[in-house]
């Protein structure tokens, strides 16, 4: 999710990382942060070739999607790998959760600032730590 993107959307009927980004791109983005940890960037071919062990999808496909995800500034092209590009996550998955739950967070509040503080004032009092029953 492009986080100031007027088209993005949060689909509250999703679970996890679904929310913010589409099938596809979700996976996608589950499997660069996934490669990236043991290599510097990935490639398409690499996607591709991790999707494939899971379901039939089209070299084609993974690439426009990886091209939409760095227009989305999800994913940097750093490098050529011959005539492949190799890309890298704009920014880890904890990162880009913080990110979307923030963003997502403000559009509440500037909207709703009444509901939201009520509802930050509720799970504030159900959280309140215990006292502590140590002698002294």
């Amino acid at each position: 999710m492009r986080l100031h993107d007027d088209n993005a959307s949060f689909r509250f009927n999703q679970v996890g990382l679904k929310k913010f980004l589409g099938d596809l791109e979700c996976e996608i983005m589950e499997l660069v942060w996934k490669l990236s940890s043991s290599n510097p960037t990935v490639t398409v071919r690499e996607v591709y070739d991790a999707l494939r062990k899971k379901r039939e999808i089209a070299y084609t496909t993974v690439m426009t999607t990886m091209v939409r995800l760095s227009e989305k500034g999800l994913l940097k092209i750093v490098d050529k790998a011959g005539l492949a590009n190799c890309y890298v996550p704009e920014s880890d998955r904890e990162t880009f959760i913080r990110n979307s739950v923030e963003h997502v967070l403000d559009i509440f509040f500037s909207e709703f600032p009444d509901e939201c503080s009520e509802f930050v004032a509720g799970m504030m009092s159900r959280k309140r730590p215990k006292k502590s029953t140590r002698r002294r």
